[in-house]
C-alpha cells in the first residue's frame, strides 16, 4: 500500500496483480512497453506514460502523462506497475489546476474524454445549456454552463484528455 500525493490531494494506492485499487475502489490495468513509454490502459482509460529511469525512481519524480508533465509524490511501498493520473502539471504550484482560474473558465469536475463539444466560440448559452459531453469512467456527463452569456473560448477538442479542473470552455 502506497500514499500518493497529487495536487495536494492524497490517495492510498494498492496493486493487485493486474488491478489497482485508489482509495477502495478497484480498476482493472494493463501495462505494456512501446518505443520508450508505457502504454496504461486504467479502467477503460488508455495513458502514455514516461517513467524515469528505474535508478531515478523515488518520491518527487517527474513522469509525464499523455505528454504532460507531473510530479508524483508517495509513502510506503509501491510496487508494481500501476500509474495514477496525476491532477496537476509538475510546473504548477501545489494545488494548481491546469488553465484552472481564468475568468469565465467552465472546468473538468473529474478527470475523463471529451466525446463531444455542442458549441463554438461566439456561440449564445443560457444557463443549464450543454456545453459538452465528458466521459469519465465509463460515464457520459454532461457538463453545463453555469450561466447566462458568450462563448469566448472552446479549450478542448473532441477526443482529447483532460484533467480534474482543467479549463474546458470560457464564457463571458
Amino acid at each position: 500500500m502506497a500514499r500518493l500525493t497529487i495536487g495536494g490531494r492524497s490517495y492510498d494506492v494498492e496493486v493487485r496483480g493486474d488491478r489497482v485499487v485508489v482509495d477502495g475502489h478497484e480498476y482493472p490495468v494493463t501495462v505494456r512497453e512501446e518505443n520508450g513509454y508505457e502504454a496504461v490502459m486504467a479502467g477503460g482509460v488508455g495513458y502514455r506514460v514516461q517513467l524515469p529511469a528505474p535508478e531515478a525512481r523515488a518520491s518527487g519524480m517527474e513522469v509525464h502523462v499523455d505528454y504532460r508533465p507531473f510530479t508524483l509524490e508517495y509513502e510506503g511501498r509501491f510496487g508494481g506497475s500501476a500509474t495514477v493520473r496525476p491532477a496537476r502539471p509538475a510546473s504548477q504550484p501545489a494545488g494548481a489546476a491546469p488553465r484552472a482560474g481564468v475568468k469565465g473558465g467552465v472546468t473538468a469536475q473529474i478527470a475523463g474524454r471529451v466525446l463531444s463539444i455542442k458549441v463554438k466560440a461566439g456561440d449564445q448559452v443560457k444557463s443549464g445549456d450543454i456545453l459538452l459531453i465528458l466521459e469519465a469512467m465509463k460515464m457520459e456527463n454532461e457538463i453545463r454552463a453555469p450561466g447566462d452569456g458568450t462563448v469566448r473560448e472552446v479549450a478542448v477538442t473532441e477526443g482529447a484528455r483532460v484533467l480534474e479542473g482543467e479549463t474546458l470552455v470560457v464564457i463571458d
